[in-house]
C-alpha cells in the first residue's frame, strides 16, 4: 500500500510539473491552491457507540467522542469543474464501552484512544456553482468578468494513515498492537495488524470568497472508508489470558480483558476464551468535518485565469 501510494505522488508530482511546463508558469500558478482548516474528527467501530447491538454508518455514532483535527492541503484545478487535490490531515480518535447502555458492549468495559495520521490524493468535481459578474475594479455601469461566488462539490480519493491504538492502565497509556490483545503473534492463524493502512475518502464540501478574492472559506465532511477492522485494536474473539500473559505479559493480559463479574450490575457472561470480542466482519471507518480557508496563489503577472 506505502509504495503504491508513494507511486502515486510521483505520478502526480512529474503531471503537475509538465503541466506548469505546457502551460507556462503564471498561468498554472494561477490554477493553484494551499488550502488550511481546522475541524473534528470522530470514529465507528466496535467500542462505544450506540445504545443497541452493533450497527453500521452513523447511527452507530458516539458524538460525545468527537475530538479536533487539522488539516494542510494543496489544490490544483484544471477547469472549473474537475480539481485534484493533496491532504494532510491530523485528528485523534476514540472510543469507551462504558458509554453505551447495551449489555454486551459495557460489559466489555474496553476503551481506546488513537492518533490518526493521513494523507490521500483527491479528485473533486463541482456539482453546484452560483457566479457573479461583478465589476472587477467596482466601476458603476461596467460589467466584470464572471466569478464563481458559491462552490459545491463532491470528492473522492485514495489515501494512506497512520493509527496507534492506546488503552489507560495504572495511569498510563499502553500501546494495544505489540500486546496482542486477541492472541496476535500466539495462534498462527492471528498475526499482528500493521498500523499503517489505506484509506478511501469520499465526502462533500462547499466555498465562497471573502472579500479578498484570493482567499474562500468553506466546510468539507468525508468519511473514510478503511482496509481494518484494528483502529480500535478490536476485531474477533476473546482470547486466553494466560497464553498472552505468558508471552507479553500480565499487562498485556489484564488489557486483552476489561470486564468484571459485576459490572454496573451486569452480570459476566460473553467475557471467556472464544467468545465475540469484536465483528471482523465490519472494518472500521473514521471522518473528518473541516472548516477551510483556501488561498489561491498567484504568478506576480498579469495573467488571469479563465475562471475562479
Amino acid at each position: 500500500m506505502r509504495k503504491y501510494f508513494l507511486l502515486s505522488l510521483i505520478i502526480l508530482g512529474f503531471s503537475i510539473q509538465a503541466e506548469a511546463q505546457r502551460k507556462g508558469r503564471g498561468r498554472f500558478l494561477d490554477r493553484c491552491e494551499s488550502t488550511y482548516g481546522i475541524g473534528f474528527t470522530n470514529f465507528l467501530g466496535e467500542l462505544g457507540g450506540a445504545d443497541q447491538f452493533g450497527t453500521n454508518g452513523l447511527r452507530d455514532l458516539e458524538i460525545i467522542m468527537t475530538r479536533p483535527a487539522v488539516h494542510l492541503g494543496f489544490r490544483y484545478r484544471k477547469n472549473p469543474v474537475l480539481s485534484f487535490k493533496l491532504n494532510l490531515n491530523y485528528g485523534r480518535v476514540a472510543g469507551r464501552d462504558s458509554l453505551t447502555r447495551e449489555e454486551f458492549r459495557r460489559n466489555r468495559n474496553l476503551s481506546f484512544r488513537s492518533p490518526i495520521f493521513e494523507t490521500s490524493l483527491q479528485v473533486e468535481v463541482s456539482l453546484i456553482q452560483l457566479k457573479s459578474t461583478k465589476s472587477r475594479y467596482k466601476l458603476q455601469g461596467v460589467r466584470g468578468k464572471s466569478g464563481i461566488d458559491f462552490n459545491l462539490y463532491l470528492f473522492a480519493g485514495v489515501g494512506g494513515f497512520y493509527y496507534n491504538p492506546k488503552a489507560l492502565l495504572g495511569g498510563r497509556w499502553w500501546a494495544l498492537q505489540p500486546l496482542g490483545t486477541e492472541g496476535q503473534g500466539i495462534a498462527a492463524s492471528r498475526t499482528p495488524y500493521k498500523r499503517y493502512q489505506a484509506c478511501f475518502p469520499v465526502g462533500f464540501g462547499f466555498r465562497f470568497p471573502l472579500n479578498d478574492k484570493n482567499w474562500t472559506i468553506g466546510f468539507e465532511y468525508g468519511m473514510r472508508i478503511t482496509t481494518t477492522d484494528y483502529i480500535d485494536d478490536v476485531s474477533t474473539t476473546y482470547f486466553s489470558p494466560t497464553l498472552i500473559a505468558d508471552q507479553y505479559g500480565p499487562v498485556a493480559a489484564a488489557l486483552s480483558n476489561r470486564a468484571s463479574p459485576f459490572n454496573d450490575g451486569f452480570i459476566k457472561g460473553s467475557a471467556v476464551t472464544g467468545q465475540q470480542r469484536g465483528d471482523p466482519t465490519d472494518r472500521d471507518a473514521y471522518m473528518f468535518g473541516i472548516i477551510t480557508l483556501t488561498y489561491r496563489l498567484k504568478s506576480g503577472k498579469s495573467v488571469l485565469p479563465k475562471f475562479r
